[in-house]
């Protein structure tokens, strides 16, 4: 008798180590599908935004708010001193202006940040935009050394500026935009598509770079 007692013990100790090996397994199993499926997606979509990489990457333009970044209040830890060059009155030369502008850590977000305060304009009365106005940032790209502008087709309209003038409009962008890297291009698009180069004065097809000389020391 004591021994058919001990052999249904052994049984069900049997049985409960089974089910608890069943159990913990099925535990491992339910974290590495939840791991998989929820986790691991939004850890990779985290690190893909916060790194810059060389291949083409797209930031698209958002709407302006109502309040102008120009008049917004930005607390002293957040702010930084942008350069950015307009045409300046009375010369066929590009002036620095500094912009106080909040903060931004990814290149690409500096890049955009860049363009939108040209297209705004200068607050300097020294200075003038020579940019079409309507000009808006639809995208920007940067792919292997070169930041691609894609903007609207109001900027098709510095074909009808003069030699000067329109020189003036595409370097007070690039040359802002190169403050990030010296060694940058910059190549145009007009609603996603490539310029023409016999078009106006300059050949807006290649990828250009910055011109120092057009700057007013």
């Amino acid at each position: 008798m004591p021994s058919v007692k001990k052999n249904m013990r052994r049984n069900q100790e049997k049985i409960l180590f089974i089910l608890m090996g069943l159990i913990i397994i099925g535990l491992i199993v339910s974290g590495y599908f939840l791991f998989v499926r929820k986790i691991l997606p939004e850890f990779s979509t985290e690190t893909n935004s916060a790194t810059v990489t060389n291949t083409i990457t797209e930031i698209p333009t958002t709407a302006k708010t109502a309040e102008s970044p120009i008049n917004e209040f930005i607390p002293q830890e957040d702010a930084y001193d942008l350069k950015v060059y307009f045409a300046i009155k009375g010369t066929d030369k590009l002036g620095a202006e500094q912009r106080r502008v909040r903060k931004r850590n990814m290149l690409i977000a500096q890049a955009r940040q860049i363009i939108e305060t040209v297209l705004e304009g200068p607050v300097n009365g020294t200075f003038y935009q020579c940019i079409p106005a309507g000009t808006k940032l639809r995208g920007l790209f940067f792919d292997s050394g070169t930041f691609i502008v894609d903007l609207t087709h109001e900027f098709t309209k510095i074909n009808n500026l003069g030699a000067s003038e329109q020189l003036l409009a595409v370097y007070s962008l690039i040359n802002s935009l190169t403050e990030l890297d010296p060694k940058t291009k910059v190549r145009f698009l007009i609603n996603g598509t490539e310029l023409i180069g016999e078009e106006g004065h300059l050949d807006m097809s290649i990828s250009m770079t910055r011109y120092e000389e057009l700057i007013k020391q």
